[in-house]
């Protein structure tokens, strides 16, 4: 199927404390060259913030690959096809094998660390890539026009989320990406169409079915994923909207975070913050 990413993209909130400006834009991590540049509004609300908040700065990631191959480790005793049943492992086995690779060689690691491997296998089928992720193309604007950047989250808090998943929820989810793993990619040309057409109230609508459909594949993900992550995002926001500053701070984070509650917006309305839908 061929999509349109032509258009405006949209989930732009403005809250106001004093003289103390904070955006919050729900993006997609990754994107098509098509995107840019996005709506009036959200360029200028980019334009006139002194800060940028992504989740991480994926330009300049701080990444200890040695913490993270340790986090995705099993234990001696265990390896992956002691956890997942043999009839996931053959196809596990047969998609790595489609990319020259042997599932032997990572027999040994945790199956959300496998999930991460498919994942990004998918995104090379997909019409959407990295290199054209939405909080990337904030983050090197900031960088050229010399716009502060503050992490809201670590590479290393986001993996020690992955990691933290009972082996019950990593093997529900990993099975569950295998069992739909062809239509995975088809799953991403969506996300970015619905995204970048979210101004229109269908496109919204189906934007946040697929964001929830992916947060409803085992009972405790969406918690650690997304209501615990957002309790915490929100700390620091309520902490930045009460400091008394005269800056405008220009928050980025996964469209899942925006819209599906408790969201960055519905948590900072509990607080009771005036926030305004302005896009």
């Amino acid at each position: 199927m061929t999509y349109d990413y032509d258009g405006n993209g949209g989930l732009l909130w403005k809250i106001v404390n004093g003289e103390t400006t904070l955006f919050v834009q729900g993006i997609i991590h990754i994107g098509h060259e098509n995107f840019y540049p996005l709506a009036n509004v959200i360029e200028e609300a980019y334009d006139s913030a002194n800060v940028i908040l992504p989740e991480i700065n994926v330009v300049k990631p701080e990444v200890n690959e040695e913490e993270i191959i340790k986090l995705a480790l099993f234990s001696e005793d265990m390896t992956l096809d002691k956890a997942v049943s043999p009839k996931y492992i053959k196809k596990l086995s047969d998609i790595f094998e489609a990319r020259e690779l042997s599932l032997a060689n990572f027999i040994r690691y945790q199956p959300w660390y496998i999930e991460s491997i498919l994942g990004a296998f998918i995104r090379e089928k997909s019409n959407l890539k990295p290199e054209f992720g939405v909080d990337l193309y904030f983050l090197k604007r900031a960088i050229e026009d010399g716009k502060e950047i503050i992490e809201l989250e670590t590479v290393e808090e986001q993996y020690d989320v992955f990691s933290s998943y009972s082996l019950d929820t990593q093997v529900k989810m990993l099975e569950h990406t295998v069992q739909t793993y062809e239509h995975q990619a088809e799953w991403i040309n969506q996300l970015g169409y619905n995204w970048i057409h979210s101004n229109n109230s269908s496109s919204k609508k189906e934007l946040i079915n697929i964001l929830t459909n992916d947060l409803n594949r085992a009972d405790d993900y969406q918690r650690e994923m997304n209501d615990n992550r957002n309790t915490n995002m929100v700390n620091k926001l309520d902490k930045i909207l009460q400091s008394e500053s005269t800056q405008t701070y220009f928050v980025v984070v996964g469209s899942g975070h925006t819209v599906i509650d408790p969201s960055l917006p519905s948590k900072l309305r509990e607080i009771g913050y005036n926030v305004k839908s302005i896009y």
